[in-house]
């Protein structure tokens, strides 16, 4: 504890704020999060291991995340340390840490009673208009630049996972190469948030404050679509299908973003790829003693492979 708070005092001082203003600490999977007083604001200091994520993919996370504030993208805007950086490195104990500091969401978060076609519609709209404000952007340092869709997508595939689960291997295999076909092009490829779902945005005024761009990546726009449509359907105890979701959705994304019918085909061969990557790696984490998984872990993957068997989508 004692390290804890002398890390974050460290972290802290970078941005120019004091412990005694300090609010509240929280902590996540992979990183330590406080919160402080700013004047009239709240920030967020996060430090986050180098051991899960290195300091120039986080300052490439940022740079985007600035980019996309100053375009009029309602984003947790990261704040400039006293140096002038949206990100500081810090090294205690033999360690190397990475501190990053954003300004509160705006907002409110999600509740049971606002999930309808009205804020499906203004998911839609606000992720429309992301990737049609990050077609501008241009990552000239590749040291910072995001990791590429097939980064993780390669990490999945070399889970090693016993002769039992030959089935889903193969057709993970299968899926991979389908996809990595699919043609690059700058209306239909950039740099997506790739983990938009309820619990990582606000709802403001009568748009949204996307937060948390740690899984951001650059691949195809549709599959940032799809991720969406993806977690809309995970309601513990059922999946729900995900057409009463996408039908409003894509209305309000194309008010602002313009995609080849072509693409929206696409769908469900990336809504099967984070399927099979979350089965996959949830099956590794337990060794396949499933009843060792958290509950939601354990509802997830209860019948979850003949699920993915019996609903692959058809590769040509």
């Amino acid at each position: 504890m004692e390290q804890r708070n002398e890390l974050m005092a460290v972290a802290a001082s970078k941005f120019g704020l004091l412990e005694k203003d300090k609010v509240q600490t929280h902590v996540s999977e992979h990183s330590l999060i406080r919160s402080y007083q700013l004047g009239a604001k709240i920030v967020y200091v996060r430090i986050t291991d180098e051991s899960h994520k290195p300091y120039v993919k986080i300052e490439g996370e940022v740079q985007w995340v600035e980019f996309l504030g100053s375009k009029g993208v309602c984003v947790s805007r990261p704040l400039h340390s006293a140096a002038g950086n949206l990100a500081e490195r810090i090294r205690m104990e033999d360690r190397e840490y990475t501190a990053v500091c954003y300004e509160e969401a705006k907002g409110r978060p999600v509740g049971e009673n606002d999930a309808d076609e009205r804020l499906y519609r203004r998911m839609g709209q606000f992720m429309g208009c992301m990737h049609r404000i990050t077609k501008g952007y241009t990552h000239l340092d590749p040291v910072t630049k995001r990791p590429d869709w097939s980064d993780e997508a390669e990490k999945v595939r070399h889970i090693d996972l016993p002769l039992t689960e030959k089935g889903i291997t193969r057709r993970y295999e299968a899926l991979l190469h389908y996809i990595s076909e699919l043609p690059i092009a700058v209306d239909a490829y950039g740099l997506i948030h790739a983990d938009f779902h309820y619990g990582n945005f606000f709802v403001y005024e009568d748009s949204l404050c996307l937060i948390d761009f740690d899984a951001s990546r650059y691949s195809w726009f549709i599959d940032d679509i799809a991720v969406a449509a993806f977690f809309s359907g995970l309601t513990e105890g059922t999946d729900v299908e995900p057409g009463p979701f996408l039908t409003p959705f894509l209305e309000g994304y194309r008010l602002e973003h313009h995609l080849e019918e072509q693409w929206f085909r696409e769908i469900p061969y990336f809504m099967k790829l984070r399927e099979m990557g979350r089965y996959m790696k949830l099956f590794h984490a337990c060794g396949g003693k499933l009843d060792k998984l958290h509950p939601w872990g354990q509802w997830y993957m209860r019948g979850r492979k003949e699920k993915i068997l019996r609903s692959f989508p058809a590769i040509e």
